[in-house]
């Protein structure tokens, strides 16, 4: 069984509820979507393999530590500071269940196009994955109800929309009926 951390949520449900307000008040999206209104809002941990990584360039005098979190289905990655804090999990947690194999490659091609876009050089990149484990990152999912039922995740750290794991949670709960 491996470690199991989540992150802590720095966006509170007022600032995501506002969030989505601002969004929905966009006069193409009230064209869109007409009259879909926030009937509920919850607060959700998604599943994401992380690794401590290291990498070292030509163009580095230092190699970079960090971490990289991968999400289980749709593979969206998230490259954290080393010293980023993480929680150990706890019960009180609302976390969703983990869907999807463990992969490094996705992992390694995150961290190398990342390094890629500042060193020029292929070849002159190394790059090690080191001990892995399931991170929860929190989101705030906003329930729209209208002619139809939508829901629109607020990354709970940033504060963004996040349109990139919208399927991932659509996934999770259809499979969790």
């Amino acid at each position: 069984m491996k470690p199991e951390y989540y992150i802590k949520p720095e966006v509170t449900r007022e600032e995501a509820v506002c969030r989505i307000s601002e969004h929905m008040s966009n006069k193409l999206i009230k064209i869109i979507k007409r009259r879909q209104k926030l009937v509920s809002m919850e607060l959700v941990y998604l599943p994401f393999w992380c690794y401590e990584y290291t990498l070292n360039t030509s163009s580095l005098k230092e190699e970079i530590r960090g971490k990289i979190a991968i999400e289980t289905i749709a593979k969206t990655p998230a490259i954290l500071p080393s010293s980023y804090p993480l929680e150990p999990l706890n019960e009180e947690v609302n976390k969703l269940a983990v869907i999807g194999q463990e992969d490094q490659e996705a992992a390694r091609k995150a961290i190398y196009w990342e390094a890629f876009n500042k060193e020029k050089r292929k070849k002159s990149i190394d790059l090690t994955l080191h001990s892995s484990w399931i991170l929860y990152m929190p989101y705030w999912i906003g329930y729209l109800e209208g002619k139809t039922y939508e829901i629109l995740p607020v990354d709970g750290v940033s504060g963004r929309l996040d349109f990139t794991v919208k399927d991932a949670f659509l996934k999770i709960f259809s499979e969790a009926g």
